[in-house]
């Protein structure tokens, strides 16, 4: 079943990265109409395959290995900007995406080697269905803040790592017992699948400022090295999900998230878009700069779907 799982999780990689780069577009250089609706919408339909691919494979397989095969997403994201959008991946814009990547994976060969078999308590479902709620309100008054790109990103993080923490663990119940099992708590159980929906729709909303400030390789690299160091933490802490992490263990995951960490904010500094931006503000734009991250999109280059032909 893990294999499946990671399967299921690399392609929802790729739908994550694709989905990812029509919203922005979208949300980011597209003017009001028919055509940008069009184009959300696609990245919308992506963003629900993703949802239902990680909903098995969330079932299948430990959240520790499932959760940060997303980052493969980055690579994607890359390779998509490259051959559409005329993304330069000079040298710095590579390292960070290694770094992040080396990073994450760091973080799941370690967290993988100590992962057991969830225990779901009413305590721990409580303090989930808890933590899920209160994220949701806190995600949306992030969301009407003045909060930069990456304060959004890493809130928008914190919430999806929390939902497919409860994800997980509801679709371990299911799988384990069937949909009998969701009885033996009463309502606890359908009272987690409602706030689940509600912080993701939260997440959703806070994800589509993010596209409107900031490059989709930063938002992506975010949400898949915040995303499951928050459900890891998340099933060790109320699920007993990693039970007997030796004091080098710990190190090792802490150095691992704080690498990841630093690839992301890597990011956010040598992006293009960011380094045009910076240029913008001093007056140097420079002349060759692609068609998608200059300020006014221009049609001519594109075609009804906003992307390079």
């Amino acid at each position: 079943m893990i294999i499946t799982a990671i399967i299921l999780a690399t392609v929802a990689a790729f739908c994550l990265a694709l989905g990812t780069h029509f919203q922005q577009y979208a949300v980011a250089t597209m003017t009001p109409g028919p055509k940008r609706r069009a184009t959300w919408i696609t990245g919308l339909g992506l963003m629900g395959m993703v949802t239902v691919l990680n909903v098995i494979a969330l079932g299948l397989g430990p959240v520790a290995i499932v959760q940060p095969i997303g980052a493969i997403s980055l690579v994607f994201a890359a390779l998509i900007s490259r051959r559409y959008f005329g993304l330069q991946l000079g040298a710095p814009l590579l390292i960070s995406i290694g770094v992040t990547m080396f990073s994450i994976f760091a973080f799941v060969t370690t967290s993988a080697q100590f992962s057991h078999e969830l225990v779901a308590t009413e305590e721990s479902v409580t303090w989930l269905l808890a933590l899920l709620i209160a994220l949701s309100v806190f995600g949306a008054l992030f969301a009407l803040s003045r909060a930069g790109h990456i304060p959004r990103v890493i809130m928008t993080g914190i919430i999806f790592g929390t939902v497919a923490a409860a994800t997980h663990v509801l679709a371990r119940t299911v799988v384990a017992g069937g949909l009998p099992e969701f009885d033996l708590m009463g309502a606890r159980w359908w009272m987690v699948l409602a706030a689940v929906a509600l912080a993701s729709a939260v997440g959703f909303w806070l994800v589509q400022t993010a596209y409107a400030s900031g490059p989709p390789e930063t938002v992506l690299a975010g949400l898949t090295v915040i995303d499951p160091i928050v459900a890891v933490a998340i099933g060790a802490a109320f699920f007993g999900e990693y039970t007997g992490l030796t004091p080098m263990a710990v190190g090792l995951l802490l150095v691992a998230a704080a690498g990841g960490i630093a690839g992301v904010w890597m990011l956010s500094q040598f992006h293009p878009r960011v380094l045009e931006a910076k240029s913008v503000l001093t007056g140097l734009i420079p002349a060759d700069v692609p068609a998608h991250l200059s300020p006014e999109p221009r049609t001519p280059a594109h075609n009804s779907q906003g992307i390079r032909s």
